[in-house]
């Protein structure tokens, strides 16, 4: 029975999907008001600003997974209880978050160092 309700609902949904496709075209021939105009969401005006934005958003998300996995490490370290491989794989956590962490604020160091030294050789 639920067997037969499911297959009726897929169908269901295949037919639906279908006639939505088959609408696409009628869709797109119908006019457009002249006057609109795209705005930059970004608010970036160069390639540099949209690195430097997307590293920031990197960092937002970044830092706190980072401080997550070093939480998880430590959790790791105490249930571990002696245990070696239990010890050896919050050992590797720990230093796993620690490399993850200490990349991405470089690839932030270093984007800031590139973008003062292009800076530096552009005129005023």
């Amino acid at each position: 029975m639920l067997q037969k309700i499911k297959q009726k609902s897929f169908k269901t949904g295949a037919v639906l999907l279908g006639y939505l496709l088959s609408a696409l075209p009628l869709l797109a021939q119908t006019p457009v008001a002249q006057n609109v105009q795209l705005v930059n969401p970004l608010k970036v005006t160069s390639i540099e600003g949209l690195l430097v934005a997307i590293l920031n958003i990197l960092i937002i998300i970044a830092i706190p997974l980072i401080v997550f996995y070093i939480i998880y490490a430590g959790f790791l370290y105490v249930t571990a209880r002696g245990n070696a491989a239990q010890v050896e794989q919050a050992t590797r956590a720990l230093t796993y978050a620690i490399i993850g962490g200490v990349l991405i604020l470089g690839a932030v160091a270093l984007a800031g160092i590139v973008k003062n030294l292009v800076g530096s050789f552009t005129a005023p």
